[in-house]
């Protein structure tokens, strides 16, 4: 029981501080306006920097309306409640002299805070070229360099009892209230983690996860700068395989299921409800908040994908389209057994075809891209051949081990050769450029998912199940959607807090661990409960 309380107070104590120190940065240093009582001998406007650091730049810079000659005018600066912990006061461009007889900083959570001419002479320090005294009822500034400034030496901050102590102590106590009642085998990204994800056909393939969460990283370091680019696309060609593959699966077992309309329209559900809720989510925040309306229309419609969204257009192409593809392989297979698999080979080569010649193409970003709906049939023809694999005796005897052996061995060295593409290590490749040949690389992506599985224990599956690479993966369509954003939040904060530009392993990490929590939560509420 000691130890229990001891634990508790603990938590509180450390959130309060915690809480404390986000509040004073961001409230109690925080001030909506600056006004500025003074006259000038020269018509001027006056510039007001500000930031948590006494280090300014122009992305922290208002102006003022312009201050006429030789009269004495108050005027105040919008700096619309940002952090103003450091001033900067720009008094013109000029060479010149001012008098300044008071200052005034208001918060829309303190009192007007009031500077006097003789608590302005305390507490700011001239710039280079400028001096300043104080002469009465206002300071003396004369300048003889271009823009002369005055600096405030030390942070400004408002103290109370309610933002500075009970607010802290009230949040820590609420959040140690929700920690108790939180159980983390029972949230959903741990509990699928430890082995209750199902898929709709009853199958669970670990090392999948891990394959979708290491895409999923892969694109997110080629947004960091941590790779090039073409490893970005490795990652896109293993998610569309990815979903040939597993959506295909059930077909596989059953191929009566393509012609059973009941069983068609609950795949049909399910992936709208996979899709729509996350992604519609997005979209709003993306377009609707910032009135891009025939945009935000387009992207709910499918019919346009800009920037990282071109994929969603394309997996939701193939969730149309897919319906068509195993009804036509189906009743080939009536005919003839293998007659169904040969077709599909036959069909993803044709549509590597068009979608190369640009006759099979999606909008996004003010240009057609191609639809790769190869990839993706890459990926159903895997599912039918693992499907085959598995209904072979051979296939769990003696000679059926050495075959798996192989094969994982034979994956891993076409993943490594994808990636060697993507990093464009290998100049003498051209004509299987990662960019410039995605049929072929579609193809060899969704060998590596069917090695993965078919193997049994392998190195590629050992180092494809790896826990991070299952974590992410789990959540990984969440942490795609927000991933950009948040490279975006990580730079600002960082730049905005800590004036810090961070390496790009240094982004890769605060990134890739911000958008795994934010994903998490996303997954657990917005899209876990459609799912059911």
């Amino acid at each position: 029981m000691r130890l229990k309380t001891a634990l508790i107070l603990g938590g509180v104590l450390l959130l309060f501080c915690g809480f404390k120190l986000v509040i004073s940065a961001t409230v109690c240093s925080s001030f909506f306006r600056v006004t500025l009582d003074a006259r000038f001998d020269r018509a001027e406007c006056v510039q007001v920097y500000y930031g948590l650091r006494p280090v300014f730049d122009e992305k922290h810079v208002r102006g003022s309306a312009l201050f006429p000659a030789g009269e004495r005018q108050s005027t105040s600066v919008t700096i619309n409640n940002h952090v103003a912990r450091y001033l900067r006061l720009d008094l013109g461009e000029h060479p010149g002299r001012v008098q300044l007889y008071g200052l005034h900083l208001t918060s829309f959570f303190f009192p007007e805070r009031h500077f006097s001419a003789a608590q302005i002479a305390a507490a700011f320090a001239p710039g280079p070229g400028v001096d300043m005294q104080l002469a009465g009822d206002h300071v003396a500034i004369s300048s003889s360099t271009e823009d002369p400034y005055l600096v405030v030496q030390g942070p400004l901050t408002h103290q109370g009892l309610f933002y500075s102590w009970l607010l802290p102590l009230l949040m820590a106590m609420a959040g140690i209230v929700l920690l108790s009642s939180f159980s983390p085998r029972s949230f959903p990204p741990i509990a699928d983690l430890l082995g209750q994800k199902r898929s709709s056909a009853g199958l669970h393939f670990a090392v999948l996860d891990g394959i979708r969460g290491a895409a999923a990283l892969l694109v997110l370091a080629e947004h960091i700068g941590l790779v090039p680019g073409g490893v970005g696309v490795v990652g896109v060609l293993l998610f569309f395989a990815l979903s040939g593959f597993l959506l295909a699966i059930p077909f596989a077992r059953n191929p009566e299921r393509a012609i059973t309309l009941e069983y068609m329209r609950a795949y049909m559900r399910r992936r709208l409800l996979r899709i729509i809720p996350m992604y519609y989510t997005v979209i709003s925040i993306l377009f609707l908040f910032r009135y891009k309306n025939p945009d935000m229309i387009r992207h709910y419609l499918f019919l346009q994908g800009d920037a990282y969204l071109w994929t969603v257009p394309q997996e939701m192409f193939f969730y149309v389209l897919l319906p068509f593809i195993v009804v036509v392989v189906a009743l080939a297979m009536k005919i003839k057994k293998w007659l169904g698999p040969l077709l599909l080979l036959a069909g993803l080569v044709v549509m590597n075809h068009l979608s190369h010649q640009g006759l099979a193409t999606l909008y996004g970003n003010g240009e057609g891209r191609p639809a790769l709906i190869g990839v993706f049939m890459s990926g159903m023809f895997f599912s039918w051949l693992y499907q085959w694999l598995r209904e072979q005796p051979f296939w769990q005897g003696r000679y059926g081990t050495c075959c798996r052996r192989c094969l994982g061995l034979a994956g891993l060295a076409v993943l490594l050769l994808l990636l060697i593409l993507g990093f464009q290590l290998a100049p003498g490749l051209g004509s299987v450029d990662i960019y410039s040949n995605y049929g072929v690389n579609g193809f060899l992506a969704a060998f590596v998912l069917f090695s993965a599985v078919a193997s049994g224990p392998s190195l590629l599956v050992a180092v494809m199940s790896w826990l991070p690479f299952r974590a992410v993966g789990i959540v990984s369509f969440s942490f795609y959607l927000l991933h950009p954003s948040l490279i975006t939040l990580c730079d600002e904060l960082a730049g905005y807090y800590g004036n810090w530009s961070m390496g790009v392993v240094t982004r890769f990490l605060a990134v890739g661990l911000l958008s795994y929590a934010f994903a998490a939560v996303t997954y657990a509420y917005v899209e876990r409960p459609f799912m059911k």
